[in-house]
């Protein structure tokens, strides 16, 4: 997808939701769980409870190491830093680049070990994950699937 039709998408989103501020509420909470520090916290809490392992812990914290390497490579600006009229709907603070999306990976990688330990299937949640970080402005919808894929790759390697 071009990166015209991207932003054009996004802008789309945003407009979709003018003078309802519960979906920017919503959007907002569907991503909380994946941010880095807390995402941290609930892996070792999961650890703590006995719902994941320790290679799963492993697989989980390298993944940030993972994600923050290619980021740092590609260095894509963000949404919002790349056409003033899209919206930055959430602080930031952590990290500066937009490609693969973190939370989208993050979602995606402990969806599937839980649904695999502990048989709870989150369904759509990962994929929401990634729209809520695109309407957010945060993010391209190619940095979703960046995200997602690299997922995948992750858990390949893991299986084998």
């Amino acid at each position: 997808m071009k990166e015209d039709a991207e932003l054009s998408l996004i802008k789309n989103l945003q407009n979709f939701s003018n003078n309802k501020p519960f979906i920017t509420t919503i959007m907002s909470t569907i991503s909380w769980p994946f941010h880095c520090k807390l995402y941290i916290i609930i892996i070792l809490s999961l650890y703590f409870f006995g719902k994941i392992t320790t290679s799963q812990v492993f697989i989980l914290c390298s993944s940030q190491f993972i994600i923050f390497t290619i980021k740092y490579i590609v260095k894509r600006k963000r949404p919002f830093e790349v056409d003033t009229h899209i919206k930055l709907l959430e602080p930031m603070s952590f990290d500066p680049y937009s490609f693969p999306s973190g939370h989208t990976l993050n979602a995606f990688l402990l969806s599937y070990i839980l649904r695999k330990n502990i048989s709870i299937n989150f369904g759509v949640i990962p994929l929401m994950v990634g729209i809520s970080r695109v309407y957010l402005g945060v993010h391209y919808p190619s940095d979703i699937l960046g995200g997602i894929i690299l997922s995948k790759i992750i858990l390949h390697l893991y299986k084998h």
